[in-house]
């Protein structure tokens, strides 16, 4: 199906038409995000730093909660953590809540894919787990280069990252270094207690050589797809009214 929407998005770039791809950037996105993240944690070589963390407290939570799967974990964090980001912002924007129904819209559909193709279990092949690993690594990198090119509102991730560097007058990609790095670092601790406490859950399945590989190649893998994606298309808003109405807000 993966590779069906790929051909589908070659074939529509080709046409002088899709200029105005920047609502289609979002939708393409959320698509290829969740896509994404399912393949890497099917690889079970760990997941990124990103979202280890709403990984491992889905595996430890779902021991007493089963109902408590992956992309709700996604969600609820992305909760939390937008409420902290208004906190130490001191301020609220309603535009902060799409963001919040975006990582909704992506954590259902994540654990769809899970649900339809056989749970977060790791495939038993070798060949098969290194595939799903650098399938979904490509993908992934695919998803932010799509959301770097439109105005709708990412995941509260990206939003955290973006606001409190504004507010305090931080670089944003100094102050996004240091928020992986932390990330990081919870994700370890948590891992490391996670795996103590719970026998089926091992420390490589959350934090490995899939770890490495999201922090070395994505930003690479990024800026490959972004240049491809500018070739191919323009990124125009095609509703310059919603457009308007969502930056103007954002900018009060």
């Amino acid at each position: 199906m993966t590779v069906e929407c790929c051909k589908i998005f070659i074939i529509m770039g080709k046409n002088k038409r899709f200029n105005k791809m920047s609502e289609i950037a979002w939708v393409f996105g959320v698509l290829f995000i969740s896509i994404g993240v399912f393949l890497v944690t099917k690889a079970g070589f760990g997941v990124s730093m990103v979202v280890a963390p709403a990984y491992i407290i889905h595996l430890a939570v779902e021991h007493f909660l089963p109902w408590y799967t992956f992309g709700k974990s996604e969600y609820i964090l992305q909760g939390v953590l937008l409420a902290a980001m208004c906190l130490i912002i001191r301020k609220f924007n309603w535009r902060y809540l799409l963001s919040f129904l975006t990582a909704v819209i992506y954590g259902v559909i994540l654990d769809l894919w899970f649900a339809l193709f056989g749970g977060s279990a790791p495939y038993e092949s070798l060949a098969a787990r290194i595939v799903s690993l650098a399938a979904g690594v490509v993908i992934t990198s695919l998803a932010i280069a799509l959301f770097f090119r439109t105005y709708l509102p990412q995941q509260v991730y990206e939003l955290f990252v973006s606001q409190v560097a504004n507010k305090f007058g931080f670089k944003t990609e100094k102050f996004k270094l240091g928020y992986d790095i932390t990330s990081l670092v919870i994700a370890v601790i948590l891992a490391l207690i996670v795996s103590h406490r719970f026998e089926d859950v091992r420390f490589t399945d959350c934090i490995g050589i899939g770890t490495v590989v999201c922090t070395v190649f994505n930003a690479l893998i990024i800026s490959l797809c972004g240049k491809g994606l500018d070739k191919l298309f323009g990124f125009e808003p095609a509703l310059p009214k919603v457009y308007k109405i969502l930056n103007s807000n954002l900018a009060h």
